[in-house]
């Protein structure tokens, strides 16, 4: 993307770069999609990924600001897993805090040779990501290191106080001392309270761009609660108890490679719809002839891997398919 000219940033998680966890979350320049594409695509290629996806269950919206376009790269043998997530704004409420340009403004050229959003930016952004995660199952790490990050940075940047009343969140002071408290309740109750507060403020100015946004957002939301169509369900059959745990073991291998973020073997409906709400893999068990997948004494790890891959890959269309060039 530096070579090729395309005006990006990288927003978080870039610290153990070139090392990444699940994905990759920058904000691109509208403009420079399909040209951002194809440098992915180009990518796939000179590296030796199997697969390049598009997801666009997100990229549905009337609203660029809502958007946000997925790639997802596989390698099948060995399995490995990428995704990028490119954005336009930051949203507060379904309203952008800060639109494409105010991303992009004074980016910063890492030392190790990509562009990220600057500092006021991410660890404001990240202050609010705090308050979202905080009281989710399974985010404590995410959440302690955010803090660290965040707390690290404002206690060296004084301005916070005039840089957040710019915003329209004059009072960020407060939720600030909470989370150096550890009161991650309070911090959380603080900023959804001045979020609300900013969005009364912030409607007026824009009313009908406003009006207009807000139900777009709502009929996203509704579509894809109604719909989850990021979660994947599996219909599997297994032999016996003990396929089942081989099952469940390769499935919490898939989850340690980041290939899958969540999955359940579950047959509670609110567990199913949560892992479907997060875009992971619901087992559905089932007869052998109706079976997507069938795991017996007969199958190894590896024709298991292999088939659930497949899946996972042919779910979303194709911008590049290595086992297609192949044969």
């Amino acid at each position: 993307m530096n070579n090729e000219n395309v005006d990006y940033a990288v927003l978080r998680n870039y610290e153990f770069y070139p090392e990444f966890r699940h994905d990759i979350d920058l904000v691109v320049r509208w403009n420079e999609l399909p040209h951002f594409i194809s440098v992915a695509k180009s990518c796939a290629i000179d590296h030796g990924w199997s697969t390049l996806t598009k997801c666009d269950h997100w990229d549905r919206s009337p609203c660029r600001e809502h958007t946000i376009q997925i790639l997802r790269f596989y390698s099948v043998n060995p399995p490995q897993y990428l995704q990028i997530d490119a954005f336009h704004s930051h949203l507060v409420l379904g309203l952008p805090l800060y639109d494409e340009d105010a991303m992009l403004c004074d980016r910063i050229k890492d030392s190790r040779g990509f562009f990220r959003i600057n500092e006021h930016v991410e660890n404001f952004c990240r202050l609010l990501s705090i308050a979202r995660l905080a009281g989710r199952k399974g985010a404590e790490e995410k959440i302690k290191r955010y803090s660290a990050r965040a707390l690290s940075f404002w206690e060296n940047a004084p301005v916070l106080s005039a840089y957040s009343e710019s915003l329209g969140f004059p009072n960020i002071l407060t939720a600030l001392d909470h989370l150096k408290a550890g009161d991650l309740r309070s911090f959380k109750k603080e900023i959804d309270r001045q979020k609300r507060a900013w969005l009364i403020r912030r409607v007026p100015l824009h009313p009908i761009r406003a009006f207009k946004m807000l139900f777009n957002r709502c009929g996203d939301y509704l579509r894809l609660f109604w719909l989850r169509p990021c979660g994947f369900d599996v219909r599997v059959f297994a032999s016996d108890e003990e396929q089942r745990t081989r099952l469940e073991q390769i499935l919490k291998k898939f989850t340690r490679d980041n290939i899958i973020t969540i999955f359940t073997l579950s047959r509670n409906f609110r567990n199913r719809q949560i892992v479907r709400e997060r875009g992971g893999i619901v087992v559905v068990w089932a007869p052998e002839h109706d079976a997507d997948v069938s795991i017996n004494s007969r199958a190894d790890n590896d024709s298991v891997i292999n088939a659930l891959l497949t899946l996972l890959i042919e779910r979303h269309p194709r911008l590049f398919d290595r086992r297609i060039a192949a044969n």
